[in-house]
């Protein structure tokens, strides 16, 4: 893990000392532009900068944080079934069939586990959406928060829209390696951290003989 952390250093490094090289050539002509002109050109550069940062970016997560699954290979079927089995066990977590993706969250309709957000004064909660690519056998996990306001719980709880934050690299989690380790748990046990939802979920869809690779988009 340490060495996709330092590849991962590495990488962005490169990426921005290659984009502030891309400055050069404004700088060079600096003298020969009037101060409108030069500040016009500075923020084309900036705005062409940041779109070609982004999809970068995240070409460079999905190879670095790329898992190889260790089990046998499970059909599509079995595995989305593997993952939904977790709303049959008595946790904090939920997945639901969005198109064709799936979304695993905390339990926030359900009184027990609401009335204990809200004592926590839990203020974002994280989703973990994951998308099948099934002629690679590969699993795409995407992070997402979304703010929330546990004012009357269940009935009145705010949620926020969904934005995205840095990528959840510090993922892995002792005691949650996969989904079947929640059944083990209390409530008492649980810190509510997003790595609580996806080191299981990792960690099931690689027992299941599936890649998973980490994303923005």
């Amino acid at each position: 893990m340490l060495k996709r952390y330092l590849q991962t250093f590495v990488a962005l490094l490169s990426l921005l000392l290659a984009v502030l090289i891309t400055l050069a050539p404004i700088l060079v002509v600096r003298a020969k532009l009037d101060g409108p002109a030069f500040t016009l050109a500075v923020c084309l550069w900036a705005a062409l900068a940041l779109l070609a940062l982004i999809p970068v970016s995240g070409m460079l997560l999905q190879k670095i944080w790329f898992f190889r699954g260790t089990g046998d290979p499970a059909t599509l079927t079995q595995l989305q079934e593997r993952l939904l089995a977790i709303n049959a066990v008595n946790c904090p977590v939920s997945a639901t069939v969005k198109r064709k993706k799936l979304i695993f969250t905390w339990r926030t309709q359900e009184l027990q586990w609401c009335e204990l957000f809200s004592r926590l004064d839990v203020k974002r909660l994280y989703e973990l959406h994951c998308r099948f690519d099934a002629d690679t056998r590969t699993v795409y996990l995407l992070d997402r928060i979304r703010l929330a306001d546990f004012i009357v719980c269940p009935e009145r709880v705010k949620i926020g829209s969904l934005r995205i934050p840095l990528p959840l690299l510090r993922a892995r989690s002792r005691r949650l390696a996969t989904i079947n380790q929640f059944a083990a748990l209390e409530p008492h046990d649980y810190d509510f951290q997003p790595r609580e939802i996806k080191s299981p979920v990792l960690g099931t869809i690689l027992a299941c003989g599936w890649n998973v690779r980490f994303s923005l988009f």
